[in-house]
């Protein structure tokens, strides 16, 4: 099939396809922008404008995708696994205020403009993304506005999900923040591409606890609480929800 015909037939079904230009090897089934929440509502005209940017790479558990103070390079679109974004702190303690989860997430976009990360992302477990050079994304966002615009929106929501858990950490107790996390991991289980009852949570009781703004202590006291009175099961999966509008009162402070 030549270009001219493969560029009108994905103009004519509305999707990017496979980056069939690109080798075998470094090539996914079907392109995260037409997934992803956030790029799948882009004309196509702007989604061809960014494909031959978008580069496969891969990280292991315990890899860093970029560290606090690293220039910043890439925006990272996540294909599969999870990653979390964190600053640490003056005690040396990491202060968690993302977890990119769900395929088609962005992650560093919030430094996009600036010169330095704040924060660093670290892989929880084997991590797929498709990246952009800043440089080629800010190119491709001057000759398609929307693109802009869909910059600024994954920013916003950023902002807000921060300015949440701060408002969490700073007027919820240690049952309440724990019982809304809870609720959390059941609202995106699906995005996640999770089938099993378990919701899986990769996050130390350490680093969950962290995020959480209390103690181990308290976070452990906290699950067996919510376990003895019949609201969740626990394994070494995750988590299983087991009365979520008892969870949802108590996140709420009902």
């Amino acid at each position: 099939m030549s270009d001219k015909s493969l560029n009108q037939q994905m103009r004519k079904h509305n999707i990017v396809g496979p980056c069939l230009d690109k080798p075998e090897e470094i090539r996914c089934a079907s392109c995260i922008m037409d997934t992803s929440d956030f790029f799948s509502n882009l004309s196509v005209e702007a989604k061809l404008d960014l494909q031959p940017s978008l580069a496969l790479k891969k990280f292991n558990k315990k890899d860093f995708l970029y560290k606090e103070e690293d220039v910043c390079k890439n925006l990272y679109v996540l294909i599969s696994g999870e990653v979390k974004v964190y600053k640490t702190l003056s005690n040396g303690k990491h202060q968690i205020h993302k977890l990119a989860q769900i395929p088609g997430d962005l992650i560093a976009c919030d430094d996009l403009y600036l010169k330095k990360h704040a924060s660093s992302a670290e892989a929880l477990s084997d991590v797929n993304v498709c990246y952009l050079k800043c440089d080629d994304l800010r190119n491709s966002a001057g000759r398609y506005n929307e693109i802009l615009d869909t910059l600024m929106f994954v920013m916003s929501c950023n902002l807000n999900s921060y300015i949440r858990h701060i408002a969490n950490l700073g007027q919820k107790n240690a049952l309440e923040r724990l019982a809304s996390y809870l609720v959390y991991l059941h609202e995106t289980h699906l995005k996640r591409n999770l089938k099993k009852s378990y919701l899986s949570d990769l996050l130390s009781r350490i680093e969950l606890a962290d995020m959480l703004g209390i103690t181990q202590r308290t976070l452990i006291r906290c699950i067996k609480q919510l376990e003895s009175e019949g609201y969740i099961g626990v394994s070494r999966q995750g988590f299983l929800i087991i009365d979520l509008i008892a969870l949802e009162k108590i996140s709420t402070g009902y």
